[in-house]
């Protein structure tokens, strides 16, 4: 039975199916539960299963003739082997038949106690698409940022979108570095697109695609990560899978241009998150979706981990973007090697950044979005509200951003309130899940800019730490911590301990706490000062943060009157009131005993005198 499991939860979705837990299922159930998955469409490629044995290596010749299957040529890291049923084989089935045989074979595979794992070569697909064709802070000269509300601020002031997420002030303090690297595991890029052509932001990247039916450029994985488009007849990826023709999305150049591709700030096109970035174009996406294997190969290549049969990447990412998913009903937890890859990039120090899909459903059961250790966006409006009509939400999703809604005009500019970037021929509002998740890739890159050190655990932790929290009304499903908010984590903050009151020659410790978007910045050197040293000086006049970012130095009081002490770090400046009464404490004290003593031996001589 316990095999069967992810079948199940794939026919029924996760609510239905724990109904039925709690009772036996006869044969009967089981199987018309199993003809129902196959009915969904198609959910894996067809034939194709990944293993991984408890002791590493493939299985033995002898058992793939019982079992009636190769293995594929193409080998894959962390001791997984795809096999598949022999194609000639497969093309005497029909689709039915072909379903049930590999179902059999996973059965097969689940209950030998040797094998760790066996699972399908699940399909994924990108989760946004063209919708609309288009047409006192630092803000870029290219003219059509005028349109792109999601980058704007928080509604604070005029020409500002209360769903933007604050850029044109974070762009006063930082506008990204080559130095971070962004792959973008999605259909390919543009280069020659107008607006990317001659980019320093561009980078080399790899085409991940294996299969080329699905590549659609004539051959497997290479090195050229161009998008060939991805254009479909009706019915070319399965029975009414599309039910109508689709046109080439060039979805990953429009993901790319969010974060940075292009040439921000260069009087054409339009703007993304970064100005200075370097973006990594890593092809999975094509004809009819992708593959699990060639994504999870994709993440591993992309945080510069090894891949059998593809060159060491040269420049790691420290950020991954992936907005792509399955359809719902499949949750990662049946996808063990995807949630494997996943933990191999972020323990390289690479941080994943997901989106939650376009099913209007909980996001738990949906892959990668429902994968641990990544970073699960959701999709707002120009309002700052979730997108009720298409975004997932839940427990899984970390954080909010604008994946715009095409069907709304909500700043009133007379253009859709699309998420605008980069196609073939010019730009489009597209909305999405997927646009909403290079808004916080581009954001995480930005902060990674000013501070390199940050692990992919504390982005997550300031990303929800400086979002701007949402009402029931704006977030009516769970959304995470908030909308994103670009400018607060680019913010250091000095804070100073309280007024200090000491006297002529006293001293006291003062301490700074220096803190870079709510988080404590250690190694980070203080300047002290005191705008009267005559009334009171510092000593040492600079001191380097500590893990917890403090920062100390001593007071000493000179003379009688007020001051303030200032503590500078990294252009930024806290400061305290400083009073030095006439009287030391202790000099206070004395002062009160001697008059004290002076009233009672007035006392006593008036005493002796009577």
């Amino acid at each position: 039975m316990r095999n069967l499991l992810p079948f199940l939860i794939l026919a029924l979705g996760a609510t239905e199916f724990r109904a039925l837990q709690a009772q036996e299922l006869t044969p009967q159930q089981v199987r018309r539960l199993l003809e129902e998955t196959l009915q969904r469409g198609p959910a894996f490629v067809p034939g194709q299963v990944i293993v991984k044995m408890r002791i590493p290596g493939p299985l033995p010749a002898a058992r793939l003739t019982a079992l009636g299957v190769e293995m594929m040529e193409r080998p894959m890291p962390a001791g997984e082997y795809i096999y598949r049923i022999p194609p000639a084989v497969l093309t005497t089935l029909g689709a039915a038949q072909a379903g049930q045989r590999l179902l059999v074979l996973l059965d097969s595979l689940r209950a030998s106690p040797d094998v760790e794992y066996a699972q399908p070569n699940y399909r994924l697909y990108l989760v946004g698409r063209a919708s609309l064709a288009g047409s006192a802070a630092l803000e870029p000269s290219d003219p059509r940022y005028a349109e792109q509300w999601h980058y704007r601020n928080n509604g604070t002031g005029a020409g500002e979108s209360r769903g933007g997420i604050n850029l044109p002030k974070a762009w006063d303090t930082n506008t990204g570095s080559s130095s971070v690297v962004v792959g973008i595991l999605d259909t390919g890029i543009l280069p020659g697109h107008a607006d990317i052509t001659g980019s320093a932001n561009l980078i080399a990247g790899y085409d991940m695609i294996s299969d080329p039916g699905i590549a659609n450029d004539g051959d497997g994985r290479d090195a050229d990560p161009t998008d060939p488009g991805d254009a479909v007849a009706a019915g070319e990826c399965g029975p009414g899978q599309p039910p109508q023709p689709l046109p080439s999305s060039w979805h990953g150049t429009h993901v790319a241009g969010t974060v940075g591709v292009g040439n921000t700030n260069n009087a054409i096109g339009v703007a993304g998150v970064n100005w200075n970035v370097s973006v990594q174009p890593v092809r999975v996406l094509g004809k009819c979706g992708a593959t699990t294997a060639d994504i999870n190969d994709a993440i591993r290549w992309a945080a510069g981990l090894s891949v059998p049969g593809v060159p060491a990447n040269p420049t790691p990412a420290k950020v991954i973007n992936m907005s792509l998913g399955t359809p719902p009903g499949v949750p990662c937890s049946l996808s063990p090697s995807t949630q494997a890859a996943i933990d191999d990039a972020v323990g390289a120090g690479t941080a994943v950044v997901v989106a939650a899909g376009n099913d209007a459903t909980d996001a738990s059961q949906v892959m990668p979005a429902s994968c641990t250790g990544v970073i699960t966006v959701a999709a707002s409006d120009a309002r700052g509200y979730l997108v009720s009509r298409y975004s997932n939400y839940g427990s899984t999703v970390e954080i909010m951003a604008p994946g715009g809604d095409v069907q709304r005009d909500d700043d009133g500019d007379g253009q859709p309130d699309g998420v605008l970037s980069m196609v073939q021929g010019g730009y489009a509002y597209y909305n999405g899940t997927s646009m909403a998740a290079p808004h916080v890739a581009g954001v995480a890159a930005l902060w990674l800019a000013r501070d390199p050190s940050l692990t992919p655990a504390q982005l997550l932790s300031q990303l929800q730490a400086n979002a701007l929290p949402r009402t029931s009304t704006e977030c009516p499903r769970p959304c995470g911590a908030g909308l994103l908010n670009a400018y607060q984590g680019l913010v250091v903050r000095v804070r100073l301990d309280p007024d200090k009151t000491l006297g002529n020659g006293e001293t006291t410790t003062v301490r700074a706490t220096v803190t870079l978007g709510g988080a404590p910045q250690a190694g980070t050197t203080v300047t002290f000062a005191t705008a009267d040293r005559g009334v009171a000086s510092v000593s040492p006049a600079s001191a380097v943060t500590n893990a917890s970012g403090e920062a100390t130095t001593t007071l000493t009081g000179h003379a009688r009157g007020n001051t303030t002490v200032t503590a500078t770090a990294n252009g930024a400046t806290g400061s305290t009131p400083v009073k030095v009464p006439a009287l030391s404490a202790v000099g206070l004290v004395l002062l009160v005993l001697a008059l004290i003593l002076a009233a009672w031996m007035r006392t006593r001589a008036g005493v002796a005198r009577g």
